[in-house]
């Protein structure tokens, strides 16, 4: 991406330690996916599965809002492929491995997520807006 391309006061910065907590972010994002594919591995109790289930999916989508999100002055939020892409393939896995309980898991976490986008880009775009007198 060229520089002339970047609105300065609306992009995340890409410092050092920025770069270095992306590629943390991305580790865990694999990790996190990594485990909820292992999880009927583990010979969980159905509850236990589905707890197990629910809270990596819902970490999963949780890190693509705190950490994937690069810049809110869109219409949509531009999200980092690298951390958005483990989100989408647990969606996936979680439904075809673990059905319904999966499903739901899925179901819950798009929903927080969206709120919390929404949530997110309101109070972000009620910052930047004039204030009237």
């Amino acid at each position: 991406m060229h520089t002339h391309h970047v609105n300065d006061n609306t992009a995340t910065r890409k410092t050092p330690e920025r770069c270095a907590q992306i590629i943390s972010v991305i580790a865990e994002q694999r990790a996190l996916f990594r485990r909820l594919e292992s999880v009927g591995d583990l010979q969980f109790q159905r509850e236990q599965e589905e707890k197990e289930v629910d809270s990596l999916v819902g970490q999963l989508a949780e890190n693509v809002l705190i950490y994937g999100v690069t810049d809110w002055s869109c219409r949509k939020p531009k999200i980092l492929w690298d951390i958005a892409s483990f989100w989408f393939a647990a969606q996936r896995v979680a439904i075809r491995v673990y059905g319904q309980a999966g499903r739901l898991a899925v179901e819950n976490a798009r929903h927080d997520l969206a709120q919390m986008l929404m949530h997110e880009k309101y109070y972000w775009d009620a910052e930047r807006s004039p204030r009237k007198p």
